[in-house]
């Protein structure tokens, strides 16, 4: 069995959402110790509608990392704050592995 699938291949070599962001209304930063994985998460916010209209990501990690974050940048563009900030790091990883449950300590909230 393939631990990733054709999706993360391509989110890997292809980010859609990855580079700097200049000017973000909000910037997160992350490093995973166990592995050594960075992320930096920036956010363009609407104030009017209250969402999120815009999210890039850079960092250095693993292929799982750099597309779980594309597609988690992916996931919270157009949500409501409030809803962007539910989301769950697990949803991102099941919809990335093959494996019917991703380990929740691969992502720490924090």
């Amino acid at each position: 069995m393939t631990l990733y699938r054709q999706e993360i291949i391509e989110r890997w070599r292809y980010p859609r959402h990855r580079g700097v962001m200049q000017s973000p209304d909000s910037q997160g930063e992350r490093v995973n110790a166990f592995c050594g994985d960075e992320i930096t998460l920036f956010l363009r916010l609407d104030e009017k509608k209250k969402s999120v209209c815009e999210a890039r990501f850079t960092g250095e990690g693993c292929a799982l990392m750099v597309a779980s974050a594309d597609m988690l940048c992916e996931a919270i563009e157009g949500k409501i704050i409030d809803e962007a900030r539910r989301f769950s790091a697990d949803e991102i990883l099941r919809r990335a592995l093959t494996l019917p449950a991703a380990p929740a300590s691969l992502w720490r909230r924090g």
